[in-house]
């Protein structure tokens, strides 16, 4: 079993770049796609005849310089984006959103770009279906909501 391991390195070398590569998919940290790749350049070592002392310094070596060369850079184009954007949860305070039920204090719900959310009124206010507010905070996956005023554009008009 030894002497067949030791002629067919090559199998554990590709075997441990499709589990690290596995293993990215699920974490995704960009640290086990770095081994992967090391995992990758010793079997393409052990495919060109190098003896096992040199599959493993090629994979320490090349696993090193990705983790820390490629892994930064690959890194801070992933998380790209202006200084102080608000993603998420975090972008929707003082949104406008469509009041789908009546909500008070205690329950309904609101439509915000396609999606429905569960809203709180203030306290002793009711802001009826048809209408719009205006996110104030959200606080887990209620919407905090506040009534916005309306316009009565024919208010003052004579018939």
């Amino acid at each position: 079993m030894g002497d067949w391991i030791g002629e067919n390195l090559w199998a554990l070398w590709l075997t441990l770049a499709v589990a690290l590569a596995v293993v990215e998919v699920l974490v995704l940290d960009l640290i086990f796609l770095m081994l992967a790749a090391g995992s990758a350049a010793a079997l393409a070592t052990a495919l060109a005849g190098g003896d096992p002392w040199l599959q493993i310094a090629v994979f320490a070596a090349v696993s090193l310089l990705m983790l820390v060369v490629v892994r930064p850079t690959a890194l801070q184009h992933l998380k790209k984006g202006a200084p102080g954007e608000l993603t998420n949860a975090d972008a929707l305070p003082g949104r406008t959103v469509q009041v789908l039920e009546d909500t008070t204090f205690t329950s309904g719900l609101v439509k915000v770009d396609g999606e429905v959310w569960t809203a709180r009124a203030p306290e002793g206010q009711t802001i009826p279906a048809g209408s719009t507010a205006e996110i104030e905070t959200v606080d887990g996956a209620t919407l905090r909501v506040a009534a916005q005023p309306e316009i009565d554009w024919d208010a003052g008009r004579s018939a």
